[in-house]
């Protein structure tokens, strides 16, 4: 665009310096023009034609653009802190995540403990120990706030689940009965020693059937039956839990 408004610049200058000389030629009568006006019209077209000193200069004080660089960027590392555990309730520490696992102690309120791995199964962590006899034990997650890097522990899998013993027996202590000849009925107590710490309940059996039900720490059964004169029955008291029942000694009462 500059290109061709210059060129129309030039052209229009070079036709007024000839229309100039044209009007200036000489004839017979007249005499070349004054140099002064070929000095002027000379002048104009280099002033066309040569470059703007300011403009030069300019062009030649412009800083050069600096070429953009790209950001570098870095990996940023997280913060690593030991996970941590706090109790809010007081919490049975056991030797596997459920409840049937062993207890191995109980912490009070407050206590804070590390964390060593997780079974988020169950919501249960594996906390660093004093007080348990390998060093850990589970606490159920129900009743605690965690804190520090407590994502990064490792999922573990439970140990085998500790099969309980049986009950132990219970002892029968003493009886008491009485028969009614007339009525046809004997009216029996039983009175035994409750010998089992984790029992699921008691049972009373007579002649192979049970007749009752009993809850757990249970120690003495009344009923009244009936039996005539010269009848025998016999009684069983068995203890049972998850594992399996266990019976008493027999006892065997007539009329």
């Amino acid at each position: 665009m500059n290109i061709h408004r210059n060129l129309r610049i030039i052209l229009s200058a070079f036709t007024t310096i000839l229309a100039l000389a044209a009007c200036n030629l000489p004839s017979p009568e007249m005499v070349p023009p004054p140099s002064d006006v070929q000095t002027a019209a000379a002048l104009t077209l280099q002033a066309i034609l040569t470059p703007s000193m300011t403009s030069t200069v300019q062009a030649t004080l412009m800083p050069d653009t600096p070429t953009p660089t790209a950001e570098s960027t870095g990996t940023i590392t997280p913060t690593y802190s030991t996970p941590m555990l706090k109790v809010l309730e007081q919490t049975n520490c056991r030797t596997g995540p459920g409840q049937d696992y062993e207890v191995v102690y109980t912490y009070l309120q407050w206590k804070e403990l590390e964390i060593l791995g997780a079974y988020p199964q169950e919501n249960y962590w594996l906390v660093k120990s004093e007080d348990s006899p390998d060093g850990s034990c589970w606490l159920w997650g129900e009743y605690v706030e965690v804190s520090g890097s407590y994502w990064a522990v490792p999922s573990l899998t439970p140990p085998p689940t500790a099969t309980l013993p049986p009950p132990n027996a219970p002892s029968i202590q003493k009886w008491d009965f009485f028969c009614s000849t007339t009525a046809g009925t004997m009216e029996v107590t039983i009175l035994w020693t409750d010998r089992a710490s984790d029992e699921t309940g008691y049972r009373v059996i007579r002649d192979n059937v049970v007749v009752a039900e009993l809850p757990p720490n249970a120690s003495s059964y009344t009923e009244t039956i009936s039996l005539e004169s010269g009848e025998s029955v016999t009684y069983f008291i068995e203890v049972y839990n998850q594992t399996g029942p266990v019976r008493s000694s027999p006892i065997k009462l007539t009329c």
